[in-house]
């Protein structure tokens, strides 16, 4: 008997059914990968580079005041402002999944970051020789800013150097950690770094005028070193991949240019 027979009342078997299509969903490729972080809009990324460069001014504003110079106040005026914005970064970071990447703690990264802030303030001692040499009037850019840090001979300079080393670390950790990560969203990684560079040295703008001498004029030297030493712990992060190394670098260089001044009367 053929097979067609073996059917009932002899009619051939209905064909079969062709497999059903995958869902079109399962089929289109993924716009997004889920391990990347999210890109930072333009909008968002102006917002925070605008909010941070506009809070520190104003914080750079009120502790480089002439009035406040050598008192206990004029570095808390910097560092509670840090603080606050130094938690809104490891906020950021840990909504977009990127706080332990970030700050992830390696081997070497204590001494990497000392050899960069010793290889900084070897630059920092050799343009003061250049550019404010013994005698000469711009020497009294470095006498003013010594000024306003209070006396470095004093016996409470231990717990100043301490205290800028933390908001050193907290300066890292905001305008690399959060200024730099958001611009890179919109602009991309180098753009981001030359810019966010060159904000954290408007920051400082105030200081041209507040730590300026009549005779010596504006004072440019936290402006310039501010762009200069942001290019370099910008570049750490982007070698590393991480944050501690520039963090180190950035606190071991603003400690040891207060405890171990670079210009002493």
């Amino acid at each position: 008997m053929s097979p067609i027979d073996a059917s009932p009342g002899g009619a051939p078997p209905a064909p079969a059914a062709p497999p059903s299509a995958a869902p079109a969903s399962s089929q289109a490729p993924r716009s997004t990968d889920p391990r990347e972080p999210p890109r930072t809009s333009r909008r968002e990324a102006a917002l925070i580079a605008a909010s941070v460069t506009a809070v520190v001014a104003v914080a750079v504003s009120i502790a480089f005041d002439p009035a406040r110079a050598g008192a206990p106040g004029m570095l808390a005026a910097v560092g509670a402002p840090y603080a606050v914005l130094g938690a809104a970064t490891v906020m950021w970071l840990r909504r977009r999944g990127e706080l332990r990447a970030a700050l992830r703690p390696l081997s070497g990264d204590l001494a990497r970051g000392a050899l960069v802030a010793a290889l900084l303030y070897g630059v920092a001692m050799a343009v003061q020789m250049v550019i404010a040499p013994r005698g000469s009037p711009r020497e009294a850019w470095l006498l003013r800013l010594y000024l306003q840090l209070g006396d470095p001979s004093a016996d409470a300079r231990v717990f100043v150097g301490a205290l800028v080393f933390v908001v050193a670390a907290l300066e890292e950790l905001v305008w690399r950690g959060l200024v730099m990560r958001a611009l890179e969203g919109p602009l991309g990684q180098v753009p981001a770094w030359l810019l966010s560079s060159a904000l954290f040295a408007l920051a400082h703008l105030p200081t041209l005028f507040l730590l300026g001498d009549p005779v010596a004029g504006p004072n440019p030297l936290l402006v310039a070193a501010g762009f200069g030493c942001s290019i370099v712990w910008g570049r750490v992060v982007h070698r590393t991949g991480r944050l501690p190394p520039a963090l180190f670098a950035h606190a071991f260089f603003s400690w040891a240019i207060v405890s171990f001044p670079i210009w002493r009367p």
